[in-house]
Parts: structure tokens; C-alpha cells; sequence
């Protein structure tokens, strides 16, 4: 994941870690201002459905099983902090949009799940270190109108995150079944990502 210079918000990088385990990654001045770009860029325009980040995608791993991983730790996020935004967010539009990450990332993580224990994969039960610092941002913003900038914020890149894990697995991944989850998965996600865009924009 990518901190801001500022640690909260703003265009500037103080740095590259990897987008799922939070590790430092060893990538040239140009890659890092590609990624910069990415997650700086959705602040200025809206872009509907949102597209995948082929710099994200090289950061990850090919394994199915990191999929999962990475998957139901995204789901959890996504649950957790749209419950939080229902509590603390002062625009309608956020609620509802929260509202509707909850129901979609729930309906999605129950199909996880199913096909995880198909193929005897076992699914984390809580956020990981990456997911678990965004929930935690999210919940020292005071509710009202920070809330409701920051949430928008987060969800454009967890989605650009979550985009670029499911387009990566439903071209490269190893089991056939997995790979069509991730497909139909995809554009669910990419119009929440749009969504979260034209929020922004609306702002």
C-alpha cells in the first residue's frame, strides 16, 4: 500500500509497500510514480467501472491460495467498514453506498467461503495488517463530513485493489473454478469502484 506524505491524504508518496502484506517492495523512482499515479489520479476525475492497476497486479502473488487469502481479508474489510460508515457518515449517498458494500461484499463472501471449503482451503478470520491499518484510519476520523471524504477515499483504493486481485486471478490463476469466481466477481467490483468515483466527484 502506498502512504501518502502526509500519512492521511494528498497526492505525494513517502513510499512503496507490497498492497496485501504491507512489506517493503524494491521497485525503480518511475513504478513508484506509476503507483503514485494510480491512487492520485481517481481523486481528480470520475472513471466508471474502474480499471484494473497492471503495477498492483505485478506486486502479487499468482497462488490460489493467496487469492483466498487476500480475498476474504478485502470481503471483511469492505463488511467492516461499511457497517462503520452507516454509523458515522453525515451524507445519505455514503450511507447508501455503505449500505450496498455491505450487502454485495456479504453475498460475495458467503460464495468465498463455499468454494473454499470445495476445494479445503481454509479462509482467514480477521483482517489482515494491510486491511486492519485502513479500518483503523477509518475509525479515528470524527464522523460527520471527515468521515464521509476519508471513507470515499478509502473505498476507491480498496477497490482498486480488490480490481486488480480479481482481474490478476481470472486470467492467471491455477484452478478453473477459482478463476470463474473471479470473473463473475470482477464487475461487481468495478462498478463499486466507479461508485465510489462519482461520490468523490459529487463532493
Amino acid at each position: 500500500m502506498l502512504q501518502p506524505a502526509d500519512g492521511r491524504g494528498g497526492t505525494g508518496c513517502a513510499g512503496v509497500t507490497h498492497p496485501w502484506t504491507e512489506k517493503p517492495v524494491k521497485i525503480t523512482n518511475i513504478a513508484a510514480a506509476g503507483i503514485c499515479l494510480v491512487l492520485s489520479a481517481p481523486f481528480a476525475h470520475a472513471a466508471e467501472p474502474m480499471q484494473p492497476s497492471g503495477v498492483v497486479e505485478a506486486m502479487l502473488s499468482n497462488s490460489d491460495k493467496a487469492f483466498f487469502e487476500n480475498a476474504a481479508s478485502a470481503g471483511m474489510f469492505e463488511i467492516q467498514a461499511g457497517k462503520l460508515a452507516q454509523t458515522k457518515a453525515s451524507d445519505a449517498q455514503v450511507k447508501s453506498y455503505a449500505e450496498k458494500m455491505v450487502s454485495d461484499h456479504t453475498e460475495a463472501a458467503a460464495k468465498l467461503e463455499k468454494l473454499a471449503a470445495a476445494k479445503k482451503v481454509t479462509l482467514p478470520t480477521s483482517l489482515s495488517k494491510h486491511h486492519q491499518m485502513m479500518l483503523d484510519r477509518l475509525n479515528k476520523d470524527s464522523a460527520g463530513a471527515d468521515f464521509d471524504a476519508a471513507y470515499k477515499r478509502q473505498m476507491i483504493v480498496s477497490h482498486k485493489e480488490a480490481v486488480s486481485l480479481f482481474d490478476q486471478e481470472s486470467k492467471k490463476g491455477q484452478d478453473a473454478d477459482v478463476k470463474a469466481f473471479a470473473a463473475e466477481t470482477l464487475p461487481k467490483l468495478q462498478n463499486h469502484g466507479g461508485m465510489a468515483h462519482d461520490l468523490l466527484a459529487k463532493s
